[in-house]
């Protein structure tokens, strides 16, 4: 019985450590996103790139990171990424810009961690 009493002891002291040392952070998801390309005379193709975060864990920082990816040759072109703070349950909308050359061809990708 003294056992029992010790291991769910143990096993509550567990929970409440972790909890407090906040290992159950932002839990981060894309709910949308879009990009828009746009010619500039000083930058040349530029991709305004949206996307809005959903934060389903704790209030934190939340990196998003956009990439510009050849669509040809399957290299990165050019990649932004931006920390934001996010409350628990909420949203955000994030805008990044990339720059890519006018005689390529591209596609974006956004990802959060």
């Amino acid at each position: 019985m003294n056992r029992h009493i010790l291991i769910l002891g143990l096993a509550a002291v567990l929970v409440l450590t972790t909890g407090c040392m906040g290992l159950g952070g932002p839990n981060a998801k894309i709910v949308e996103d879009s990009a828009t390309k746009d010619i500039s005379l000083s930058k040349g193709l530029v991709y305004n790139v949206n996307a809005v975060i959903q934060n389903d864990g704790r209030d934190g920082d939340i990196t998003v990171t956009a990439k510009l990816i050849d669509e040809e040759k399957g290299f990165v072109r050019d990649q932004v990424s931006t920390v934001v703070f996010i409350p628990s349950g909420e949203t955000k909308k994030v805008s990044l810009t990339l720059d890519g050359d006018v005689a390529r061809t591209y596609r974006y990708s956004i990802e959060v961690s």
